[in-house]
């Protein structure tokens, strides 16, 4: 069965053919095409152009097209002096993914394909100008250094890829967690509650013709579990509404970045020993300063900062968007301020170079912690 024709490959999308636009130079410096080797210089840019995208491909063609590339592109050096070319099997090289010792011996051939620009630049018409003989020596460094660029940004790519991954798969395990957690309350609270009134109600309905005072003290038992079992119900339900700062930051991490904006945070793990009360507190302020910096700061990087000083915590968020100019107290604010203030707590905006929000909260050291 013959595959979905693709002009370039589905992972990169068309931002790898925006590198192409390079191929003008040659395209307007040989212009009006008079001559037929002007005319075989641009009908051998046409193949290179297809050779690029092929070698975007990475398949099991891809050393010949490579080795297409670094001819088309010594071409262009020696009889033109355009070794603007020789960047694109430079890029490729850093970019593809590739062994090590594979990406050695392309680059030894790239260092090989440079070899004879220094002689060919005697060769080069006149109306080549000494400047742009310099050019070629700058270009001719740059295409030296490109592929170990190219190797760095990819593996930077690949390592955001392993983070959000990594992110991923603790958001899914928190959820286990939750579950679990939920089950083993259901069962030593709930399971244990429902078999004592199971078996005092069988009881009760033996002794209520032999002994009704009995029954009647049995069924008040019955009663009597059933309010505590509904109570402990409450409880858990209670504990189910609770946000921890760590599942928040999660849900935080998301929204920024469906918003293209880049969040850094600093000091996460202190937020271990907050108190499951006050941590959901925290968090909704979190969240409501998050959601502004996304509607209103126009910014690129959010950053969240959590410190411990003695009993107190404080947590800023600031961005680096147009700042508070616009700042109007709606009710978001509003109620950021009053759920900092129902806790004791403090709260500042400050501007400097885009919007910073302060939040300063008293931990009592007495109250209930989060333990692992």
């Amino acid at each position: 069965m013959i595959g979905k024709f693709r002009v370039y490959p589905k992972e990169d999308g068309f931002v790898s053919f925006i590198w192409l636009i390079f191929i003008l130079i040659p395209i307007i410096a040989m212009f009006p095409y008079d001559t037929f080797d002007k005319q075989l210089a641009l009908f051998t840019l046409g193949i290179f152009v297809v050779t690029y995208r092929n070698c975007l491909f990475n398949g099991k063609w891809f050393p010949f097209w490579m080795a297409l590339m670094y001819g088309i592109s010594l071409f262009y050096t020696i009889y033109f002096g355009y070794i603007y070319l020789f960047i694109y099997p430079a890029w490729m090289i850093g970019f593809i993914p590739m062994k090590k010792h594979v990406f050695k011996y392309y680059y030894i051939a790239l260092l090989c394909m440079l070899t004879p620009v220094p002689f060919s630049l005697s060769r080069l018409p006149e109306y080549v100008t000494q400047d742009l003989k310099i050019t070629i020596f700058v270009y001719g460094f740059f295409i030296c250094a490109a592929p170990f660029a190219g190797r760095s940004i990819r593996k930077q790519a690949e390592l955001r890829k392993q983070i959000y991954q990594s992110t991923q798969r603790m958001e899914y395990v928190i959820k286990q967690e939750e579950r679990y957690r939920i089950a083993r309350d259901l069962h030593d609270t709930l399971g244990q509650s429902l078999s004592i009134m199971t078996i005092k109600a069988e009881l009760a309905g033996k002794l209520v013709d032999k002994d009704q005072a009995l029954a009647k003290k049995e069924i008040a038992e019955v009663a009597e579990t059933s309010r505590g079992t509904l109570q402990t119900v409450r409880e858990i339900v209670s504990s189910m509404r609770h946000v921890l700062i760590a599942e928040e930051m999660i849900t935080i991490e998301k929204s920024l970045r469906d918003a293209k904006i880049i969040l850094a945070t600093e000091g996460e793990e202190l937020t271990g020993e907050i108190a499951t009360d006050l941590q959901n507190t925290v968090s909704y302020c979190l969240r409501e300063c998050v959601t502004n910096v996304i509607r209103h700061s126009r910014a690129s990087h959010c950053r969240i900062i959590i410190e411990k000083s003695g009993v107190n915590y404080t947590f800023t968020v600031e961005d680096d968007g147009k700042g508070m100019k616009d700042l109007i107290q709606g009710n978001g604010l509003t109620g950021l301020k009053e759920r900092i203030e129902s806790v004791c707590g403090k709260l500042e905006f400050t501007q400097k170079n885009g919007m910073k929000v302060l939040f300063t909260v008293p931990v009592d050291k007495k109250e209930e912690k989060i333990h692992d």
